[in-house]
């Protein structure tokens, strides 16, 4: 493990993606224990990371800020305006900010900090969980190199990461940070299908989950695109292709399109159309 050694890195939140990046970053070396520090005004939460992980707990939002040199902002985007005026006294441009606040713009954050503050904005996704997240990242023009560098190694402790253009993070949000859910979803259906042609549903649930893994191992190491693989699948005359009559005469494909374009559009009416 190779440490950052001027890294002090503040978490606030602890939920389910504070708690994934906390242990992604301790995992992979980017930061000592004592040198990451929690805080969440849930104090179970905190305090079971504390004994679980090892690291610090503040009292205050201010004694975090007033700790760290790069503070992660992973509290709920109607959280966020509230927690950024607490402690936006003490934030200037020796600290680099990270928001993974979904649908909430740089421009958001800069209006409450400053316009000389540091901010990046990110947006991981579920499997951030089994440290297979995908993260979305863009930076303000006041990054520094070494910034956009630290903000990579942070969220490739939880999977991978790709740099976007923030004009982009909204459609970012609606696939990938949206996009679990989608797939779940598909899974979900293909459960209720079988059970509904009479499987029980422990098989089921095998049968459908056992499948969603598969095609995501064979899409992710074959080299093949999501569509030379699914054409593959459907020969002509069998009973892919039956199914897939019905999806296109239902117009699937167009509705599908409508849905993550409706997540885009409220990822821009939750940042104010910025």
């Amino acid at each position: 493990m190779e440490f950052d050694q001027e890294l002090k890195l503040g978490i606030f939140g602890c939920g389910s993606m504070g708690e994934a990046i906390a242990k992604g970053v301790l995992e992979a070396g980017v930061v000592y224990s004592a040198d990451l520090y929690l805080y969440d005004i849930a104090l179970d939460k905190s305090s079971y990371l504390k004994e679980r992980l090892n690291v610090n707990v503040t009292n205050s939002s201010e004694e975090l800020v007033n700790s760290c040199n790069t503070i992660l902002l992973a509290v709920k985007p109607q959280d966020l305006g509230d927690l950024l005026k607490e402690v936006s006294h003490l934030i200037d441009s020796s600290k680099l900010v990270i928001s993974i606040a979904a649908g909430v713009s740089i421009k958001s954050i800069k209006n409450i900090l400053s316009k000389k503050a540091r901010v990046a904005r990110v947006m991981p996704n579920m499997g951030a969980l089994e440290n297979h997240s995908v993260s979305a990242l863009c930076h303000d023009d006041q990054s520094t190199a070494e910034d956009k560098e630290l903000s990579k190694k942070i969220f490739k402790s939880i999977g991978d990461v790709i740099e976007v253009d923030e004009r982009h993070m909204d459609a970012a949000t609606a696939v990938s940070g949206s996009g679990p859910a989608y797939f779940f979803y598909v899974t979900e259906m293909l459960e209720e299908a079988a059970v509904a042609m009479g499987i029980d549903e422990d098989r089921a649930r095998q049968l459908a989950v056992k499948t969603a893994i598969a095609s995501a191992v064979l899409l992710r190491d074959s080299g093949y695109s999501a569509g030379s693989l699914r054409k593959r699948v459907a020969s002509k005359g069998g009973t892919t292709e039956a199914a897939f009559s019905v999806f296109e005469k239902k117009k699937l494909h167009d509705i599908f399109l409508e849905g993550v374009k409706a997540a885009r559009k409220r990822s821009r009416e939750l940042s104010g159309g910025e």
